[in-house]
Order: C-alpha cells, then sequence, then structure tokens
C-alpha cells in the first residue's frame, strides 16, 4: 500500500491513473470503491481542495472516454467517479484545515443523514420504492430451487422499511473508511504511526450521544421505522466506529499482542449483524465513560 500511495504522490496524471482505475475496478469488486475514494482525499490532504478538484475534473473526462469505450455510454462511470469522488473533496478539506479525525467523522454522519432526509423528501413512499428495488434484484439473483419465492418476498418486506437508513449508514461508513484509508496512507508517507494514535485517540461529540438515543427512542414509538429510526442508524454507524477505536485503544493501553486485533476483527465479520450492534453499544458507552482515559489513569507511571 505504501507504494502505492508513493505512486499516487508522484504526480497529478499518476492520481487521475489510479482513482480511475479502481473507479472501474470496483464495479466488479464493490469494496474498491473506497480506495478510488481515498486517492482524492489523499490528493486534498496532502496538496489541498485545488489541487483535488483538478484531479476529479481529469479523472471525469477518463471515465467518461472509458465510459463510452466499454459500455458506448459517456456518463455512466463518469456520474459514478463523482458520486465517490465529490464528496471527498469537502470532507478531506475539513480534515487537512482542523487535523481532526473527529469533526471530519461528524461531518460524514451529517452527509449519510443528509442522504436519508433526501429520499424522504423526493420519494412518495419510500418503503415502496426500496421494495421494488429489491423485489427486481431479488428474483434474478436469488435461485428458486434454493430460496423459496415465499421466502423471497418475505425477506424484501424485511428489509424494504430499512433500506433508507440502510444506505445512509452504509454511505456514511464509505465516507469514513475512505478517509480513515487516505490518511493512513499520509502517514505512511510522511509521518509513520500518525494515523495510528489518531484512531486509538476517536471520541465523538456530545451531541450525538444526546441525539442518537433520542432518535432511537422516538422511532421506537412506532409500529414502522420512520425518518428517526432511519437517522438512528446511522448514528449506530457512527458510534461503531467509535467502538473500534475503542478496541484499537485498550489494545495499545493494555500493549497486549496484535493478535488480539486480528482476533477481534474475525468475531465482528463471523458475527455479523449482531456484533455490530455490541461494538456500537461499546462505542456508546465509551462516549459516556471513557474507558481509554480510566484504564490510562490506572497505570502506574513506570508504565506509560
Amino acid at each position: 500500500m505504501k507504494a502505492l500511495a508513493a505512486f499516487t504522490m508522484k504526480g497529478r496524471m499518476q492520481a487521475v491513473m489510479v482513482a480511475t482505475v479502481f473507479t472501474v475496478l470496483a464495479l466488479l469488486i464493490t469494496p474498491l470503491g473506497i480506495a478510488s475514494s481515498a486517492v482524492i482525499a489523499l490528493v486534498v490532504l496532502r496538496k489541498g481542495i485545488q489541487e483535488g478538484l483538478l484531479t476529479v475534473i481529469l479523472g471525469g473526462v477518463a471515465l467518461s472516454l472509458l465510459g463510452l469505450l466499454l459500455f458506448g455510454q459517456p456518463m455512466s462511470l463518469a456520474i459514478a467517479g463523482m458520486l465517490l469522488w465529490l464528496p471527498m473533496l469537502v470532507l478531506g478539506e475539513v480534515l487537512r484545515a482542523t487535523r481532526s479525525l473527529r469533526l471530519v467523522v461528524e461531518v460524514a454522519v451529517v452527509l449519510g443523514a443528509l442522504l436519508i432526509g433526501i429520499q424522504y423528501l423526493v420519494l412518495d413512499d419510500v418503503t415502496l420504492f426500496w421494495s421494488g428495488i429489491l423485489e427486481e434484484y431479488s428474483a434474478q439473483m436469488m435461485d428458486p430451487s434454493v430460496v423459496s419465492d415465499a421466502d423471497r418476498k418475505t425477506m424484501v418486506a424485511e428489509m424494504a422499511p430499512w433500506m433508507a437508513g440502510g444506505m445512509g449508514a452504509a454511505w456514511f461508513l464509505q465516507l469514513a473508511l475512505s478517509l480513515f484509508l487516505a490518511r493512513s496512507w499520509q502517514a505512511t508517507l510522511y509521518n509513520p504511526g500518525g494515523f495510528g494514535e489518531e484512531l486509538r485517540q476517536l471520541r465523538l461529540g456530545y451531541w450525538l450521544l444526546i441525539l442518537v438515543p433520542v432518535l432511537l427512542v422516538v422511532g421506537g414509538l412506532s409500529d414502522k421505522p420512520g425518518l428517526a429510526s432511519q437517522l438512528g442508524l446511522v448514528g449506530m454507524a457512527a458510534f461503531f466506529l467509535q467502538g473500534v477505536a475503542l478496541v484499537h485503544g485498550l489494545v495499545q493501553e493494555f500493549k497486549a499482542n496484535q493478535g488480539w486485533l486480528i482476533g477481534f476483527y474475525v468475531l465482528l465479520v463471523i458475527g455479523m449483524p449482531a456484533s455490530f450492534t455490541a461494538v456500537s453499544a461499546a462505542g456508546f458507552a465509551d462516549g459516556w465513560l471513557n474507558f481509554r482515559a480510566r484504564v490510562r489513569a490506572r497505570k502506574p507511571k513506570g508504565d506509560e
């Protein structure tokens, strides 16, 4: 990854090339979209928003040409690239100007919430909209011999009411992870170990500690998921990141073997979605109790 980051920083065209290639590959392997966005964020972090904007414009031209050659539609890939890259101009500049990982994560929370709000403003019936999309997608992707039609319809009916919030939370996580990756690349090249320290110290503001439970309580008063419940999902995703930061911080404070982190991520993946909820709850509790500071305070001075 260090070699990739170094190549990206060699010049504008190298950055355009890497961002464009990752965007195209993301059509096949979706998580690579995170790397594509991280390239733009890295350019902004190191060279400023003007250079980042030039990289986005040139990348958009490159994606238009590729879209024309591959699909006969010049705007298809370009639009995909803009959706990945434009938010990173804002978030990258916020992080560059403030050097606050907490603040930029909170701005990403607001962007995730805005995506949910836009769905409720534009769509007459959000659940019906997502039901149609899930119905069409599941009918194409699921083999009737493996998943019965009745089970498939039940799954769609259960998922559709939560898709607006799920999309907002997923977009927030993508934005945050892209920023984290860009920051780690920057630290690898120019400040080794810097990002790890930033991540281990990540704690969100009290406004989220108060707002998120209010949203979840208000949402729980209704039989069907409403706007408050959907927004609460973005808040849970934010505290999930704080929970991850908590684990990294405690491993560092206890000087534990890095194998604990590997075990944590393995359990996180195989335990989904229950593990997501548990880590989010731990992050929320840490917001009030600050476990890392308590552990630090109990350590003998000679061990610090």
